[in-house]
């Protein structure tokens, strides 16, 4: 602190302005001249200019730096830690983060929704041969079971075979798993990392959202019954 105040005491700027339209700066140090320059009122208002709008530059970007990594670290964040179950039984059917988005030339709607608590989540609309209609997600792992045989008529999407795709633990129809035409063989229950599954939104839901629901346990049901 007293460094700073000697500082201030010895350290002189002098401004001055001169007859062209331009102003003198002269800083001294006690009775010594160490630097004297002049600026024209043009440079000296460009200068200005200039660093008013660096600071409405980097304050606009870290505004905008801050909303991104704010939305993209919490949707990270609940893939990470967030489950798709069967909705039939709770069985874990694939992590969030196996979402992915594949475009299917087959769909009558393709839509970008807020579903699960996430943000971008690509949804089409199908029909299959019976015109029965599904909304339908894509993601590269599962663990639902492949049921019958390899499908190549009425693909939604060309140059892979598909098969139905059941719950391992209930059998409820979770959705479908998709191969490549060239790389399908009878025994694969599970598709090649080349391959990938369409799973039906109505099938699943979220293990954050199923906790959040309220559920009365059936013990409490039957002491209420007792208590009558």
């Amino acid at each position: 602190m007293f460094v700073f105040e000697l500082c201030v005491i010895v350290l002189c700027v002098s401004v001055c302005l001169t007859k062209n339209n331009s102003i003198l700066f002269t800083i001294i140090y006690g009775k010594k001249v160490i630097v004297s320059f002049s600026l024209k009122f043009q440079c000296i208002r460009l200068m200005v200019f200039s660093v008013v709008i660096l600071f409405v530059c980097l304050a606009y970007g870290n505004s905008v730096r801050f909303q991104d990594t704010d939305i993209h670290s919490g949707d990270l964040s609940k893939a990470a830690n967030d489950y798709f179950l069967c909705r039939h039984c709770g069985t874990d059917i694939s992590p969030l983060s196996s979402l992915i988005s594949i475009d299917s030339p087959a769909a009558s709607d393709s839509r970008v929704s807020q579903l699960f608590g996430l943000k971008d989540i690509k949804v089409q609309t199908v029909k299959n041969s019976l015109h029965s209609q599904f909304e339908i997600i894509t993601l590269s792992k599962t663990l639902c079971v492949g049921k019958g045989n390899w499908q190549t008529e009425d693909s939604w999407f060309p140059g892979y075979v598909w098969k139905v795709c059941v719950c391992a633990k209930c059998g409820r129809h979770i959705g479908w798993m998709f191969e490549p035409l060239h790389l399908a063989t009878s025994d694969k229950i599970y598709p090649s990392k080349e391959g990938f599954y369409v799973v039906i939104i109505s099938s699943i839901i979220n293990e954050l959202h199923a906790d959040s629901l309220i559920v009365v346990p059936k013990h409490f049901s039957t002491i209420e019954e007792i208590s009558d």
